[in-house]
């Protein structure tokens, strides 16, 4: 290995300046390739770093260009798995010219497209070409995804460095491969994420049924993570949770966890996994994204057996996860599952991401909550669910618990965790009450 001819190809690599956190030191010829790697035959050692001056300036949409580290573009079937890896690793660093990225994005005709403070920022250096992509993609997949991957030309699986976790999807694009990561940091104390204690008031509840609903990169992975970990950390309860790919790693404390990763762990399919998690004996379960109403049917029937089950929605507002859930199911049908979720209810998240004002805090979340009572689980069941979602207004709600965009918009801004005209850009239609309110009038 030492003397592979093929370390040439990998010779301008460079590396993270000086004050960014030192990247492990590569292993010994004879040591297996690091956890994650799919295969050892496609391990080379890294080289040593380069000056500072041969690094990339990268162009955001946003501020200065900053130093992304790059690799030399010269890829082949023996280096693409070090460079693939060494991109991961440049991802996860700690940057001091500019935030670590939360995203990496691999397409033909482009360079590497990182996610930087939400704005993609590129490098400046020569583009990508689908053949490099093809190699890149399936160095970094073992001979089960490039299975799964030829049968369905799309894959989704996750991947670990060291202590740093990927998720990464592959799909066959018009025009040649695409690879999009996100990054994942381990879990950290609830606190940390500046998240409601609303939300922990959900999460220590026995049975129901909660819907986590938002765009993508709304935090509604990381969020219930903090959820389930504060149950782990202080209940003891078993938690099991069934993923596609697993993201967030529990450590188990109090409580029993159990992580199912669907098609690594030898369950085939979401639906066979969501059928056994009641035989399991959870307290807490996570079933995942609800993406069609197989997996919706199979989280209600949990919650009906008397346990407390997570579930997301790609949608924003809670009326439109009602809508979301109805799409579902054709008329005939509507109705019976409106019946079953006003009977198993427990709570509808809607969440948001914005840009914070405090120092050292990127961003923060908005937030509504949608917590039924008799009138409003009575409403959904007679499909008037969008008079149950306006009596969230009402003082007798938000007692209960539940929380309008125009609530949590209003607290952040008194609080100087965001600005106020971000504020009024994201209260939409409702910007006007939010003035109102700023100014010590209610708007009913």
């Amino acid at each position: 290995m030492a003397s592979n001819p093929q370390l040439a190809d990998t010779e301008h690599l460079p590396t993270v300046e000086a004050s960014s956190a030192a990247e492990p030191p590569a292993p010994p010829a004879d040591q297996p390739p690091a956890s994650g790697s799919p295969a050892a035959n496609n391990t080379v050692r890294l080289p040593a770093a380069e000056p500072a001056a041969a690094r990339t300036h990268v162009a955001g949409q946003s501020g200065a260009p900053v130093d992304i580290p790059v690799t030399s573009l010269n890829i082949t079937p023996q280096n693409a798995l070090a460079i693939m890896e060494r991109l991961l690793r440049e991802m996860a660093a700690s940057g001091v010219s500019h935030a670590r990225a939360t995203d990496l994005h691999v397409n033909p005709g482009r360079p590497p497209d990182y996610r930087i403070e939400r704005a993609i920022r590129s490098a400046r250096t020569s583009k990508f070409s689908n053949e490099d992509i093809v190699l890149l993609s399936n160095a970094i997949m073992s001979d089960i995804q490039r299975g799964r991957f030829e049968r369905n030309h799309a894959v989704d699986f996750s991947y670990h460095i060291d202590r740093n976790r990927f998720r990464i999807n592959i799909v066959q694009s018009f025009i040649g491969r695409s690879i999009s990561i996100r990054r994942f940091e381990e879990i950290k104390d609830f606190s940390d994420y500046h998240l409601p204690d609303r939300y922990l008031t959900i999460a220590e509840q026995h049975r129901g049924f909660v819907v986590m609903s938002g765009s993508t990169g709304s935090g509604k992975t990381t969020s219930i993570a903090a959820m389930l970990d504060y149950v782990n950390r202080n209940y003891h309860r078993k938690i099991v949770t069934i993923e596609d790919p697993i993201e967030y790693v529990y450590e188990p404390k109090k409580s029993i966890v159990v992580q199912i990763e669907i098609g690594e762990d030898g369950v085939p399919s979401e639906e066979v996994a969501l059928r056994n998690l009641v035989r399991m004996d959870p307290d807490v379960g996570l079933a995942g994204e609800m993406r069609d109403r197989s997996s919706l049917e199979a989280a209600l029937k949990t919650a009906q057996a008397g346990h407390l089950i997570f579930g997301t929605l790609h949608c924003e507002g809670v009326g439109q996860a009602f809508d979301r859930i109805l799409a579902y199911y054709d008329t005939i049908e509507q109705q019976r599952i409106l019946g079953t979720l006003a009977d198993n209810l427990a709570a509808i998240i809607n969440q948001r991401l914005l840009p914070c004002v405090k120092k050292g805090i990127d961003v923060v979340p908005a937030y509504e909550i949608f917590i039924p009572n008799p009138l409003t689980r009575r409403y959904i069941r007679e499909r008037r669910y969008t008079e149950a979602v306006a009596e969230m207004e009402k003082p007798a709600m938000k007692e209960l618990g539940c929380v309008t965009y125009v609530d949590s918009l209003y607290n952040l801004v008194i609080e100087e965790w965001i600005d106020y005209h971000v504020a009024l850009e994201h209260a939409g239609d409702k910007a006007e009450k939010l003035k109102a309110r700023m100014v010590g009038i209610d708007i009913k």
